[in-house]
C-alpha cells in the first residue's frame, strides 16, 4: 500500500495550536524521562517519538494512519503513565517488581486497583488521545517528495540501537537481552522491565519442570545441619586469613583448626548471575547447557530427603539473579530479606535449626558489593586510616567475618559443617572512580581468585572432618560436585568418593568464562 497522498491544508491559526500540542507531547515525553533516566536515554527515547509521530503525520491514509498510531502511540502514552503511576505513589522509578504484580494480577484484581488509580487511567487516555491526535492534524512535516524520510531516519535509528547492543553483548556483557537493551531506549522503557519478568517467570518455571530423575544413595557424614554460605564480591587479597595485612578475618583464623580452607579457589565468572548458576548445578563453564539448571544442588537434597532452606539478601528477579531464584524457589522454605545487613538472615537460620532432622540450609549474602560502605552498620566501621574505598571495603570484608563467627557460635553444639564461598572477586584499580569494580571482558585474576572454605563443628566426629589448607588450583564450576559428597551424597553409576579422597584426585585445568561468554585458561590470564 502507498503512503503517498495528496498534501494536507491546514489554516494558520490551526497550525500554530496543532504546533504547539506537538511542543507539548514531547515535552511530557522529555519531562517524565528526565525524572529517572539520564540524559542519553532522554534523548533517545525522545527522538524515537519525534520520528514517531513524524512518520505517522506523513501517512495520508487516514484508517491505515490511525491504525498506525493506536498500535506504537497508545504505548508510548501507557510507558508515560506507568512512571508517573510509580513517581506519584512510591517516589520510585517503574521497576521490575511493579512489572512482576501487574502481571500475577487477578482480573478482579485488576479491576479493584484500575478503580483506586483512576486519575493515571484519566492521564493514559488523555495522552493516548492526544499523541493520536497530534499524528492526525497539521501540515505535512516535510516537502511532498520527502515523505519517506522520517520513516528511514526511524529504522536507521533503530537499527543503530541494535548494532549499539549487540556490540555491548561483544565487548562487555550479554547477561541482558539485546531486544531489552533497545526497548530501554525507545519511548516504550517499562516494557523492559515486563520482558524481564516474563523471561523470570519462564526461567523459575524451567528449572523447577525439569528436575532430573536422581537415582542416589547415601552415606553416613556425622553432620545434621549443612549450612551452605554463599558470599559476594570478597577478595582473597583482602582477607587476613590470606595473609592480608589487615585484620579482616579474626573470627575465621580463631576457627583456623576446624577448617578446609582452599588457597587457590577460582570462581567459574566474574558476576553473580553466571558465577552462581554454574557453582549451584550440573551446568559447567566448558559445556554451556541451561536445561542442566534444573539439577542443581537443592532438587538433588530434595531428593535426598534433606529439609531445604534458601535465605537470601540479594534481588529475587531480573536478569541479574532469575535463575538464582529459579533455584532458590525449590527449596522447602525460601524468603528474600530486602531491608536492613546480612545479619538480618540469622534469625531465619536460628529457627530452621530448630526443626529436626538433616537439613541443607543456604544463606546468600550481600556481602562486599559496591558500594561497600552500605554493606554494614555503622557501628561495624572498625578499621581506619586507608582510603575511604580500601576502609569501606576491608570494613565489609570483616563484618561478613563478624556474621561468620554468629553462625559458628549458633551451630557450635550441634553435629553441623559449614561450606562458604564467595560468587567472584573483585578489581581494585586505585585510579578509578569505583575502586573496587566487577570483572568484565578477560578479567584479571583478582576479578576470581575467591575465598573457599568448609568448617566442622565440634561435635562432628573426627573420622568424617576434613581440615588444613588445601592448594591445588580449585574451580568453583565444581562446588555442586563437592557439596553432593559434602551432603553424602552419591549419584548411581558414578564412582562412590568422600570429600577427602575427591579433592586428593582433583586435577584439572580450569576454565573461566568472561561476561560475554567467551571461555578463558586460568593458567593464561593475567
Amino acid at each position: 500500500m502507498s503512503i503517498i497522498f495528496p498534501q494536507k491544508v491546514t489554516r494558520p491559526h490551526s497550525q500554530i495550536f496543532n504546533g504547539i500540542l506537538l511542543f507539548i507531547s514531547i515535552l511530557i515525553v522529555i519531562g517524565v524521562n528526565l525524572l529517572n533516566a539520564k540524559y542519553n536515554a532522554v534523548i533517545n527515547r525522545t527522538l524515537i517519538f519525534l520520528l514517531l509521530v513524524l512518520t505517522l503525520k506523513c501517512i495520508g491514509n487516514k484508517l491505515f494512519r490511525n491504525i498506525l498510531a493506536a498500535i506504537l502511540l497508545v504505548p508510548a502514552a501507557a510507558d508515560v503513565t506507568l512512571q508517573l503511576y510509580a513517581l506519584n505513589n512510591f517516589n520510585s522509578e517503574f521497576s521490575y517488581g511493579f512489572a512482576l504484580s501487574v502481571l500475577n494480577t487477578t482480573p478482579s484484581e485488576a479491576g479493584s486497583m484500575l478503580g483506586l488509580y483512576w486519575r493515571e487511567c484519566f492521564i493514559f487516555l488523555v495522552l493516548a488521545a492526544l499523541f493520536i491526535y497530534i499524528a492526525n492534524t497539521g501540515r505535512w512535516p516535510i516537502s511532498y517528495r520527502l515523505r519517506w524520510v522520517p520513516a528511514i531516519i526511524l529504522c536507521l535509528t533503530v537499527a543503530g540501537f541494535f548494532t549499539q547492543a549487540y556490540l555491548h553483548q561483544l565487548r562487555k556483557s550479554n547477561v541482558e537481552s539485546m531486544t531489552q537493551r533497545v526497548v530501554q531506549a525507545t519511548p516504550y522503557s517499562t516494557a523492559k522491565v515486563f520482558m524481564q519478568a516474563l523471561e523470570d517467570n519462564a526461567v523459575i518455571a524451567d528449572i523447577g519442570n525439569n528436575i532430573p530423575d536422581y537415582r542416589i544413595s547415601l552415606s553416613d557424614t556425622g553432620i545434621e545441619n549443612y549450612v551452605l554460605i554463599i558470599g559476594e564480591s570478597e577478595r582473597t587479597a583482602n582477607m587476613g586469613i590470606y595473609g592480608y595485612k589487615r585484620d579482616t578475618t579474626p573470627e575465621l583464623e580463631k576457627q583456623k583448626q576446624q577448617l578446609l580452607l582452599f588457597r587457590n579457589a577460582i570462581a567459574a565468572a566474574p558476576v553473580t548471575i553466571m558465577a552462581v548458576p554454574l557453582a549451584m548445578t550440573a551446568d559447567t563453564v566448558t559445556a554451556r547447557d541451561p536445561l542442566k539448571y534444573g539439577d542443581n544442588i537443592i532438587n538433588i537434597a530434595n531428593k535426598a530427603g534433606y529439609d531445604t532452606y534458601w535465605y537470601s539478601r540479594q534481588g529475587k528477579g531480573g536478569a541479574h539473579n532469575n535463575v538464582i531464584a529459579g533455584i532458590a524457589m525449590n527449596a522447602n522454605q525460601h524468603e528474600w530479606v530486602e531491608k536492613g545487613y546480612d545479619e538480618a538472615l540469622l534469625p531465619l537460620l536460628s529457627e530452621a535449626l530448630k526443626k529436626p532432622g538433616k537439613k541443607l540450609i543456604v544463606l546468600h549474602l550481600y556481602g562486599s558489593h559496591e558500594p561497600a560502605c552500605e554493606r554494614f552498620p555503622a557501628d561495624q566501621s572498625v578499621l581506619s586510616g586507608g582510603s575511604k574505598a580500601d576502609d569501606c571495603y576491608d570494613n565489609s570484608v570483616r563484618y561478613t567475618d563478624t556474621l561468620m563467627g554468629n553462625v559458628f557460635r549458633a551451630l557450635e553444639n550441634t553435629r553441623s559443617s559449614v561450606m562458604y564461598f564467595s560468587d567472584h572477586g573483585l578489581v581494585r584499580d586505585p585510579n578509578r572512580a569505583v575502586v573496587y569494580s566487577h570483572g568484565g571482558v578477560n578479567p584479571p585474576k583478582e576479578a576470581l581468585s575467591i575465598p573457599m572454605f568448609i568448617w566442622y563443628g565440634d561435635l562432628v566426629d573426627s573420622k568424617f572432618k576434613v581440615t588444613g589448607d588445601y592448594n591445588t588450583p580449585w574451580s568453583a564450576d565444581d562446588v555442586n560436585v563437592l557439596a553432593e559428597l559434602w551432603l553424602g551424597i552419591h549419584r548411581q553409576g558414578e564412582p562412590v568418593n568422600t570429600v577427602k579422597s575427591w579433592l586428593a584426585g582433583y586435577d584439572k585445568k580450569v576454565p573461566v568464562l568472561d561476561t560475554t561468554g567467551k571461555n578463558y585458561d586460568w593458567r593464561n590470564i593475567r
